[in-house]
């Protein structure tokens, strides 16, 4: 009896192990030899003593089911270099670092946020994996209705399978959640360190600045020249150093707008040699081409690296401003020529002043007098300049940010913030004249991408076959766009506040929102519309792009492969949407479980819409009609324009479009008149004079027909007598013309040539019924 009890406990205790080792195989597989690596043993139960599994096709699936890629998936080591990068994390609460040593511990946190970044890509990847190999398991066992009484032995190796993929996901699914919760308190260390730092300059700047007060307790000190120079060199210090800037931007970064800058050159060259040698009184200045490719580059710098010295923006938007008024100096009025002059010389004294000013009660007079001069200046402008189009023209909006500014900077000097002050009377500066510049800039693009649309008009090229006035329409909105967003990443950098905007930017776009099951950063939101905008683009213009057409229209010479268009477009929806999906970072199976859920939906709420879409489909491939094609349906008769993925468009002779969806299309009643042959057959009736030689007559009409370049010699065509009245011969005429929508023209011609025929013998000819005479 006991040593019954011993037997049961001695295999109860083996499957327990057994059990244990394979739950607990995740964590201890790491360190163990690759000679005893689960794997191995994996295998083995694959090999030619597997035969009891079932049959030789379950054989073959089960050795598909390879699990040998879990032993690379190394979670433990994952999860304890995670929780060393946590202990540095927490090991920053307590740190109160001097300046040089926060820019150290900020580089390390930059460089170990991407480090988790990276084993966050690792980690989609190995769920990726871990979920198809699941998905592979669960097909078998569905397919072969695999269980514990059946397929005793394939079950028990499918299940400890599952079990170990569910362990190892499980494990990737807290070390991506930890990374989460360790990325974002790293981004709250960087805003602290971002917060100490300013607070440790600010102190540094106020003990080095004796007598920081109001404007009322300034001490006035006598100006020399030492005293100038020392303001310039502190005032420098205190920018961003251009020798950092120029060795932290990275390489790729200039190289890529030297490459754009350079493409953008060969362009307009191209286009202006082009347009010359056509038209000799158009002019190639290489002048106006290198100035407005200096323009170009100077004018993205700020997006090579956001982080950008004041001083060389303050440089980069002079010379902007200079070039421009360079080029468009004949087109300048006596006024505007005068503002501009007049703004370049404030804008030199404005950025000089604000580099010598200190806490002295001279400077900081001269500098308010400066904002109100500014002020007044723009004040004048814009109320002399009240055309939207006219250069120096301001609008409301920015008036109202460089009033805002200017009134900051002089609050701010009057209650004492000097420092904050010169910040702020620069963003002035430079924010109006960069407002010049990006307008100016727009409409160089614009100019540029009309000269295109010239070009090819001249030499019939690719940009024809778009509409010039929605292209331009769809440019200024994206150049609306990179104005804005260049706008605020100068005004950012010379209000000095631009690496908290980025820190907060890379925050908000970085960080993980949960729906339910799923995972989603705005960033990657962003990413997904994007993708889908292009994708909706391309599959709207892809006839366009590739078959041709004149204006953002297809010509009208129609190939029939256009007839699998809707297909292609299809397609590129389709592949935009995936990409999209991908973007987000959302599974394929979260996705299908969603489709799912609508599709009941779906079914009952848009029955016509998928009956359309089906439609659709059926008329591709079953191709009742193509694109060209005369077809009469219902009461409308025309030409076939677009066979759409929901509708078709039919073109009638009097100039309309009619769109009908496809259902209609492909459940009623079609008639198609060029389905087997381009030519159709068409009939009228004449009534000649009876005092008409007949056979004369018909010679006549037989004539007629052949002058006509729309009647088919090669077809039978022929003359019958219909009926016979007192005054008249009724006579039947039929033909074949090449085109079904052909037939009225082609009896226009022959009315004509029989009607001048017969005038002019004196005979009577109607082709209807005369009027009858009482």
């Amino acid at each position: 009896m006991k040593l019954g009890i011993i037997k049961h406990f001695i295999v109860m205790a083996g499957l327990l192990a057994f059990y244990l080792n394979a739950v607990g195989q995740d964590s201890a597989q790491v360190n163990l030899p690759r000679s005893i690596q689960p794997h191995s043993g994996l295998h083995r139960r694959l090999g030619p003593d597997s035969t009891r599994v079932g049959n030789d096709s379950l054989r073959n699936d089960l050795k598909k089911v390879n699990l040998a890629f879990l032993s690379n998936i190394r979670t433990a080591s994952m999860a304890e270099f995670v929780a060393q990068l946590n202990e540095k994390s927490s090991a920053y609460t307590a740190t109160n670092a001097a300046k040089d040593s926060i820019e150290i511990i900020k580089n390390a946190i930059h460089d170990e946020v991407t480090q988790l970044k990276s084993i966050k890509g690792s980690i989609s990847n190995y769920t990726s994996s871990l979920n198809s190999t699941q998905n592979q398991i669960r097909n078998i066992v569905n397919r072969y209705a695999i269980s514990a009484n059946n397929h005793g032995r394939a079950y028990q190796y499918l299940h400890n399978a599952e079990l170990k993929l569910t362990s190892k996901m499980d494990s990737l699914t807290q070390i991506d959640q930890r990374i989460d919760e360790l990325i974002t308190k790293n981004q709250q260390h960087l805003s602290r360190f971002e917060l100490a730092l300013d607070a440790k300059n600010a102190t540094k700047k106020t003990d080095s600045v004796s007598g920081k007060s109001s404007i009322w307790k300034a001490n006035a000190t006598s100006i020399s020249k030492d005293v100038i120079l020392n303001n310039i060199r502190s005032n420098y210090s205190n920018n961003k150093s251009i020798d950092k800037y120029v060795s932290h931007t990275g390489r790729a970064s200039h190289i890529l707008l030297a490459i754009l800058g350079l493409a953008y050159c060969y362009w307009i060259a191209r286009v202006a040699y082009i347009i010359r040698r056509h038209d000799p009184e158009s002019k190639l200045a290489i002048d106006a081409i290198v100035g407005k490719t200096i323009i170009f580059l100077l004018t993205l710098l700020p997006f090579v690296h956001f982080v950008t010295p004041s001083f060389i923006l303050q440089a980069s938007q002079l010379i902007i401003l200079l070039i421009f008024m360079f080029l468009l100096r004949h087109k300048m009025t006596g006024q505007q020529r005068k503002i501009a002059l007049i703004l370049i010389v404030f804008y030199l004294l404005d950025v000089f002043v604000n580099m010598v000013v200190s806490d002295d009660l001279f400077f900081r007079i001269i500098c308010i007098v400066f904002n109100l001069v500014a002020l007044g200046l723009v004040t004048y402008t814009k109320q002399r300049i009240k055309n939207s189009n006219s250069p120096g023209y301001i609008n409301g909006f920015i008036y109202v940010i460089f009033a805002i500014l200017n009134i900051t900077a002089i609050t701010l000097n009057v209650i004492g913030h000097v420092e904050h002050s010169r910040s702020f009377s620069i963003a002035c500066a430079v924010g109006l004249v960069q407002a010049f510049t990006l307008q100016y800039f727009s409409e160089m693009i614009k100019v540029d991408v009309r000269n295109q649309f010239k070009k090819d008009r001249l030499v019939s090229g690719f940009w024809m076959r778009f509409n010039e006035q929605r292209t331009l329409g769809i440019l200024t909105e994206i150049l609306r766009i990179i104005a804005v967003l260049l706008a605020i990443i100068v005004l950012a950098n010379n209000l000095q506040f631009i690496e908290w905007l980025l820190n907060k930017s890379e925050i908000f776009f970085a960080k993980v929102h949960r729906m339910g099951s799923i995972s989603f950063t705005f960033g990657n939101l962003t990413i997904a519309i994007l993708l889908l905008l292009v994708a909706n683009w391309f599959q709207k213009n892809i006839s366009l792009i590739v078959l041709g057409g004149k204006d953002g229209r297809l010509n009208q010479a129609y190939n029939q492969k256009m007839t699998l268009f809707p297909l292609f477009r299809l397609a590129i929806i389709l592949i935009g949407f995936f990409m999209a999906v991908s973007a987000l970072g959302m599974s394929l199976d979260k996705l299908t479980v969603v489709i799912g859920a609508l599709s009941v939906g779906i079914g009952l709420g848009m029955q016509n819409i998928i009956n359309n879409f089906v439609s659709g489909i059926i008329l591709v491939f079953d191709k009742p009609f193509r694109v060209g094609d005369q077809i009469e349906f219902a009461d409308k008769k025309g030409r076939v324009k677009e066979i759409g993925i929901r509708a078709s468009v039919l073109k009638t002779a009097d100039g309309a479009d009619v769109i009908i969806p496809n259902g209609d299309l492909l459940s009623g009643r079609l008639v198609n008149w060029t389905l087997s042959q381009e030519y159709s057959r068409t009939s009228f009736v004449l009534h000649i004079d009876r005092k008409a030689d007949l056979d004369k007559a018909k010679q006549w009409i037989n004539d007629a027909m052949a002058k006509s370049p729309y009647f088919v010699k090669e077809r039978e065509s022929g003359i019958s007598v219909q009926d016979i009245s007192e005054e008249m011969i009724y006579l039947s005429v039929f033909c074949w013309v090449d085109f079904a929508a052909n037939a009225s023209s082609l009896k226009n011609d022959v009315l004509i040539v029989l009607y001048k025929q017969f005038e002019g013998e004196g005979l009577k000819f109607f082709s209807v019924l005369p009027p009858k005479v009482n």
